[in-house]
């Protein structure tokens, strides 16, 4: 038996040895012709086979194919990239640009107003388990910005008017990924001025889940419309998320599922008008010192109520 094996192995490295590569043949050809043993093994591997199939490729192409090539990459890395951005995060406050942060509505993440913006990002929560709405903290509405507890997640911020005209808003949360039926078990409680609602997905039979809300689709969490924001006004909202440990549905299965939300503040009404006529609009106003609104930048005007002092979530409009 060893002496089998013995000779099978002296077989392999024999043929390992007489193994050669097709240059290699070739060359061979061109020198001895018919000197070369036609037993000899021939192997087809060419060294970088790969790279110089993929270059030459790329040098037939002409020069609009490589432009079209490099346009499609380009797209493919800017929507990853946007993509990630959108997701970080579990909590994201966004605020329409076009229609509500040119005309001086802004948010922040603190009744001051320092650093107005037009879009807020509340920290994920790592590692977060169930808990109990009996456990959440009585105070969470007391808070500013990020206040994340354990196994909850918890975000203040504000809304403001410091612009030249009334308007309208509809502020809305929407589910934008979910995994393991996480959502099931989810409750988002939102503070609106101080009076909390609690949301949830209907229980199984369609009613709604002990002292929550159902949400309005699967998607769409809620919806809070404010018709009359006047020049001046300011609103606070709360949002906190936790997995209720109390849900029929938090069962084992959920382990390691997530959820993240959005909650999108946008205009009541459709402006028909065109992005230049807008753009226009502002330029003129910027001329003519009318009110100017600061549409690029992170502050928005806010001497339109008060022309001597900012207005802030203690000196708002409607107290």
């Amino acid at each position: 038996m060893e002496e089998k094996q013995t000779k099978s192995r002296r077989k392999r490295r024999r043929e390992k040895e007489e193994l050669v590569r097709i240059e290699e043949l070739e060359e061979l050809l061109s020198k001895h012709g018919d000197e070369v043993d036609p037993e000899t093994i021939v192997s087809m591997y060419l060294p970088h086979r790969k790279r110089r199939k993929l270059g030459a490729a790329l040098l037939r192409l002409d020069r609009l194919q490589l432009l079209l090539l490099s346009l499609l990459l380009l797209v493919a890395v800017l929507f990853i990239a946007a993509f990630m951005q959108e997701k970080m995060g579990n909590f994201t406050i966004n605020l329409d640009r076009l229609e509500l942060y040119r005309r001086g509505i802004s948010i922040a993440d603190n009744g001051e107003f320092k650093n107005a913006t037009a879009r807020l990002k509340a920290a994920t929560v790592q590692d977060a388990t169930n808990i109990s709405i009996r456990d959440l903290p009585e105070n969470l509405d007391e808070a500013e910005g990020g206040h994340n507890g354990k196994n909850y997640m918890a975000y203040t911020y504000f809304v403001r008017n410091a612009g030249k005209e009334d308007l309208g808003y509809v502020a809305s949360i929407t589910l934008d990924s979910c995994s393991k039926g996480a959502e099931e078990a989810v409750r988002i409680a939102v503070w609106k001025n101080g009076e909390r609602v609690v949301y949830a997905e209907p229980s199984k039979d369609g009613t709604p889940e002990e002292g929550c809300e159902n949400f309005l689709t699967s998607r769409v969490i809620c919806k809070y419309e404010e018709k009359n924001f006047l020049v001046g006004n300011v609103d606070k909202y709360t949002i906190v998320v936790w997995m209720e440990g109390d849900d029929p549905e938090c069962v084992d299965s959920i382990i390691g599922g997530s959820v993240q939300f959005t909650m999108h503040i946008n205009s009541d009404y459709e402006d028909d008008s065109s992005l230049i006529m807008k753009f226009v609009e502002d330029i003129k106003d910027t001329l003519t010192g009318d009110k100017p609104i600061n549409a690029a930048g992170n502050e928005a005007p806010n001497d339109s109520y008060y022309p001597d002092k900012e207005v802030t979530w203690e000196n708002r409009r409607n107290q």
